[in-house]
């Protein structure tokens, strides 16, 4: 069986007409969001998306290519959907103390200047006549105001009014009452917020899509697709709730088995449990066996039933675990790909010595580093690595962006 980036990168050398075809027909059925982040595994046979993000933070990571890639596609993107447009607010994370996600924040600001724009940050928390000043991990003062809400449109306390909002806050605890029936377009939709989306809804969509591209292309859409399952309501303290769950994990673990042996993969399945909603790797634990599932302890239950900013979980998705081949700077690796409107930009990897290659690398130890770029004279940090595609991998997370944009809640 082909390596799948070698597949991939066949298809999009031989049959790029028809690949383009593909998605643009799917684009014009619903347009992506502004911005993703898609997170990959990939195995060597197979490429899947296991997180896709509406409201990526990261955008330090990339490199000067890649970056200048995105101040194009953000110039374009905003011509062609809001060409009157000329100021930006982005309201972002409420974090005081990540000076990561304010370089973040840093290279939004000089991507919107670059493509031409006023970009400003706005505050959700700050008070009235609070203006907050942080310095980020490399040196940078991001300045962020606080906001004023004034005949249904926001406004800051030097009276720029922004003609777009640009939501980089992912709103897990729901959507601040300054935001609500704001006249100014928002961007990504507030209704895209983890207060109310679900993982499953995704990947159900994203599983439709994909299916339609590997039937179209000949290709088994197990390559590109993880199993998945979705139990409902689930109580960590409730014994038969559990049950429930271990029925789940038992049922995507079976059809994972039937796949490893029609591929002649000699290693055995095992399983992420996710929580449904939310990001920054919590919620998310590994199992091997339904057992598992039966046999948690306090610990783990009490690890399980909490995400950012104290959200409760109550519905988990099952996913099929995928152990990566990646392996960058000695330590295991994935792939992140960058998106403005649907496509790919540039990407890096995440990579945890912590971990080992079957192993959730969004927890504690983990860090980002370059990754393949299309520019042939990048260099440093971001040269090319091994088992590394730029286009191939973009392939993929344009699907899951794709996919993105057809949820419906």
């Amino acid at each position: 069986m082909a390596e799948i980036l070698t597949t991939l990168k066949n298809l999009y050398d031989n049959r790029y007409d028809e690949v383009n075809a593909w998605f643009a027909k799917i684009r014009s059925e619903s347009a992506p969001f502004f911005y993703n982040s898609v997170d990959l595994r990939h195995s060597g046979l197979r490429l899947v998306p296991v997180d896709t993000n509406v409201f990526p933070a990261g955008f330090n990571n990339l490199s000067p290519a890649a970056r200048m890639r995105a101040s194009i596609a953000i110039k374009r993107f905003f011509q062609e959907n809001y060409p009157s447009a000329k100021s930006i607010l982005i309201i972002p994370e409420n974090h005081t103390r990540n000076l990561a996600y304010f370089d973040n924040l840093s290279v939004l600001l000089s991507l919107f200047s670059e493509a031409g724009f006023e970009a400003k940050i706005g505050n959700l928390s700050a008070a009235p006549d609070e203006m907050l000043k942080f310095v980020s991990a490399a040196g940078v003062e991001i300045q962020q105001h606080p906001l004023i809400r004034s005949d249904n449109k926001l406004s800051l306390e030097d009276e720029f009014i922004a003609d777009v909002i640009v939501m980089n806050n992912d709103m897990t605890s729901g959507i601040a009452d300054v935001l609500q029936n704001i006249e100014q377009p928002v961007i990504p939709p507030l209704y895209m917020g983890w207060f109310q989306r679900r993982k499953s809804t995704h990947f159900a969509e994203y599983r439709k899509l994909v299916t339609d591209f590997a039937d179209k292309f000949s290709l088994d859409p197990w390559l590109l697709c993880a199993e998945s399952h979705q139990c409902g309501k689930v109580d960590f303290k409730d014994k038969n709730s559990l049950e429930c769950l271990a029925g789940s994990v038992d049922k995507v673990l079976e059809l994972s088995r039937k796949k490893h042996i029609e591929y002649g993969i000699s290693q055995d399945p095992y399983i992420y449990v996710k929580a449904d909603s939310g990001t920054y790797g919590m919620g998310i634990m590994t199992v091997n066996s339904a057992d598992e599932i039966l046999e948690m302890n306090k610990k783990e239950r009490n690890k399980m039933q909490v995400i950012k900013e104290g959200t409760r979980v109550s519905e988990v998705i099952i996913q099929e675990g995928i152990a990566t081949i990646d392996v960058v700077e000695n330590a295991p690796a994935e792939p992140m790909i960058y998106m403005i409107d649907g496509m790919a930009v540039g990407g890096m990897y995440r990579i945890n010595e912590q971990r080992d290659l079957m192993g959730n690398l969004n927890a504690a130890g983990m860090r980002f580093t370059g990754m393949c770029d299309e520019a042939e004279d990048e260099c440093g940090k971001w040269k090319k690595m091994p088992n590394c595609n730029f286009r191939a991998h973009g392939i993929i997370a344009s699907i899951a962006a794709l996919a993105a944009a057809r949820e419906r809640y």
